[in-house]
């Protein structure tokens, strides 16, 4: 089995966007460490909220970022591959 490196859990916060952002650099930490080549997140509380911070984030790191909408209205972020 390989060994990997956990990753620090962020200090959680009272903000909601600050926890959706903190699960955003967990994922491209994941990706970028090559632990996971994408990462779906499902569940934020304003996925469309932190979407440009993500990006932005995202592609500092040259993780591809995805916004995806279901039918239903709910949201989900992918990261990754790596470019």
């Amino acid at each position: 089995m390989d060994s990997t490196t956990p990753l620090p859990f962020p200090n959680a916060s009272n903000d909601p966007l600050e926890r959706d952002l903190a699960e955003i650099d967990a994922a491209i930490g994941l990706v970028e460490q090559g632990v996971a080549s994408r990462v779906r997140l499902v569940g934020l509380v304003r996925p469309e909220a932190v979407a440009a911070a993500g990006l932005a984030r995202a592609q500092e790191a040259r993780i591809l970022f995805r916004l995806d909408r279901s039918p239903e209205g709910i949201s989900a972020i992918t990261l990754g591959p790596r470019t």
